[in-house]
């Protein structure tokens, strides 16, 4: 018997709505628990969207924009979340603005599989939010998930990143403690 691999079509770079469109569609709207759930009743913190996961546990995922690698206090709160999501055995995923959905990610952060059609590269293609207007915190958090991506995704960040500061000039692009991973990468 042959298995049906589902084909999911992505117009343009991936953003909140489009990767919670995706997440409902490959798991399931029996799975799917929704978007902008209160993280604890009473307080105003809420996950971007929330699935039950195959084995029954609970996933949050939250989208990060730029403002993830630029504002310290937003580091802060998802730090928070992070901690609250741990105390409650709900496993966090964080999807970073600069990577786009693709089969491999969808594989790499959710542990499922599905032919995605996306011809929008990973990186910052049309942002003009580089590394080097992250906070300090920030560009420890961009390191810290660049490395944890699969070889490819990474290299593809990486290739965008030099292609940035081909047209805008290395410091606008990269800070200093990150201009090595350009050359050596």
């Amino acid at each position: 018997m042959l298995l049906r691999v589902m084909t999911i079509v992505i117009e343009g770079y991936v953003e909140q709505l489009k990767l919670a469109a995706v997440l409902r569609t490959v798991v399931g709207a029996s799975a799917w628990r929704g978007a902008e759930i209160r993280v604890v009743a009473g307080r105003r913190q809420r996950w971007d969207m929330v699935y039950e996961a195959e084995d029954g546990g609970t996933v949050a995922v939250e989208f990060d924009g730029p403002e993830h690698y630029r504002n310290s206090l937003k580091i802060k709160a998802d730090r928070e979340k992070d901690e609250m999501a741990s105390r409650a055995n709900v496993r966090i995923v964080r999807f970073p603005y600069w990577v786009q959905l693709t089969s491999e990610t969808l594989l790499h952060y959710f542990g499922r599989e599905a032919r995605v059609v996306q011809s929008f590269a990973h990186g910052f293609i049309t942002t003009k939010l580089f590394p080097a207007s992250f906070c300090e915190l920030g560009v420890e958090r961009f390191v810290r998930e660049l490395d944890e991506l699969p070889g490819s995704v990474r290299s593809s960040v990486i290739a965008s990143l030099r292609h940035r500061t081909e047209e805008y000039g290395i410091e606008y692009v990269m800070p200093q403690e990150l201009r090595l991973l350009l050359a050596t990468a």
